[in-house]
C-alpha cells in the first residue's frame, strides 16, 4: 500500500537525526557565516527539497541546530553545577573547565554560530537565549549556590554570575571569533590565572553581605 500523502516515512526521525549531526558539525567547523540552505545541502549531499521536508525551511534548521548544540552542552554544564567546598574554589573550578573549553575551541564556535543566527534572527535569537546563553549563565549560579558560603539572593547570584561570565565571554569574543589570536594575541593563560584570583577573592566577601 503506497504512503498517503503527507504521511512520514517510518525512519524520519532517525534520518532526521543523523542529518542533523552532519549539519551541526558543518554549522561549528565550516567556518562559514551564516550559510545558506543550499550551502547545508551540499554539506549533507542532500537537496533543499530534502532539508526543507525534515527541518520546514533554513530557520527551522537553525533553531534544530542550536538545540542540539545546547543538548551537546548538558555534560558540559552538569560538571559546572558541582558544589564546590568554598567560593573561591568554586569560581576557581569554573575558570579552569571555561579555560580548556576555550582552548579546545568549541566554546567559542557554539557561541559564534548562534550569537550571529541570533542576531539576524529575533525569533532564532529568543532560542539561543532561551536554549544556550541562559543554561550557561544558570549552571555557574546554581555552582554558586549549592557551594557553602555562597550568596543565596538571586540578585546577588545573578551578578555574581555576570562578573565570573563576561570576562570570559569577551576574552572569547576578542580572540576568537574577531581572530584577536592572530591580530592581537594575548597571553591567555595569564589571563585566566589573572581572572581566577581577582574573581574568586571579590566573590568570597560578597557572601557575607
Amino acid at each position: 500500500m503506497p504512503r498517503p500523502s503527507g504521511a512520514r516515512n517510518h525512519d524520519f526521525e532517525v534520518k532526521r537525526a543523523a542529518l542533523l549531526d552532519t549539519l551541526t558539525d558543518f554549522a561549528l567547523n565550516s567556518g562559514v557565516q551564516r550559510p545558506s540552505l543550499r550551502q547545508f545541502a551540499m554539506a549533507a549531499k542532500q537537496s533543499e527539497p530534502t532539508l526543507r521536508h525534515y527541518f520546514g525551511d533554513r530557520q527551522g534548521l537553525v533553531i534544530e541546530i542550536i538545540k542540539k548544540i545546547a543538548a551537546n552542552s548538558e555534560q558540559v554544564w552538569a560538571l559546572v553545577r558541582r558544589p564546590a567546598k568554598d567560593v573561591t574554589s568554586a569560581v576557581s573550578e569554573y575558570i579552569k573547565l571555561t579555560e580548556f573549553s576555550f582552548r579546545e575551541g568549541m566554546f567559542a564556535r557554539s557561541h559564534a554560530f548562534a550569537l550571529v543566527e541570533g542576531l539576524a534572527d529575533r525569533i532564532v535569537g529568543k532560542v539561543y537565549l532561551e536554549f544556550m546563553l541562559e543554561p550557561s549563565l544558570t549552571a555557574f549560579s546554581d555552582k554558586l549556590a549549592a557551594t557553602p558560603g555562597g550568596p543565596s539572593d538571586p540578585a546577588q547570584l545573578r551578578a555574581a554570575t555576570l562578573a565570573a561570565t563576561g570576562p570570559l565571554f569577551v576574552l572569547a569574543l576578542h580572540q576568537n571569533l574577531l581572530n584577536g589570536r592572530e591580530t592581537l594575541p594575548m597571553d591567555t593563560s595569564k589571563i585566566f590565572g589573572f581572572l581566577d584570583h581577582c574573581i574568586g577573592a571579590n566573590l568570597a566577601p560578597a557572601t557575607d553581605l
